[in-house]
């Protein structure tokens, strides 16, 4: 069935005509994958930031990439202002599994890691003689 889907061109029967307005819709994830690289590069190459410059380049990065960007006079007037930041960052801290650890003792759900106990046990080796 796979294969006569393929000759026929019909693979994504499922998807809606008005999705193919824009152009063929892409069959993987590459070019989402392709911004975050260039996202992770942008970081590793500029690795003295302190976390809230950051942010805040890749906002400015995500900015100057969008199709539209804004003005230098509208950027200077609607900035994220560093305290904002750091706001939206403590939430986002208090809301992930290792932050309601940390700030509020809240325990981790099973299966969000590997504890060093369960492959470092003592263990009497069994002989053959």
């Amino acid at each position: 069935m796979i294969r006569r889907r393929i000759r026929e061109g019909q693979l994504f029967t499922f998807l809606d005509k008005g999705f193919e307005t824009g152009g063929p819709v892409p069959s993987t994830n590459n070019l989402i994958e392709s911004w975050n690289a260039r996202l992770r590069d942008m970081l590793r190459r500029h690795r003295g930031l302190r976390l809230i410059r950051q942010l805040k380049a890749i906002c400015w990065w995500c900015h100057q990439h969008t199709e539209r960007p804004e003005t230098n006079a509208w950027l200077a007037a609607n900035a994220i202002m560093d305290e904002r930041l750091e706001e939206l960052y403590k939430q986002a801290w208090e809301q992930s599994p290792q932050g309601q650890y940390e700030t509020f003792g809240i325990p981790m759900r099973y299966g969000t890691g590997i504890d060093w106990n369960d492959f470092h046990t003592r263990v009497q080796w069994q002989s053959n003689d």
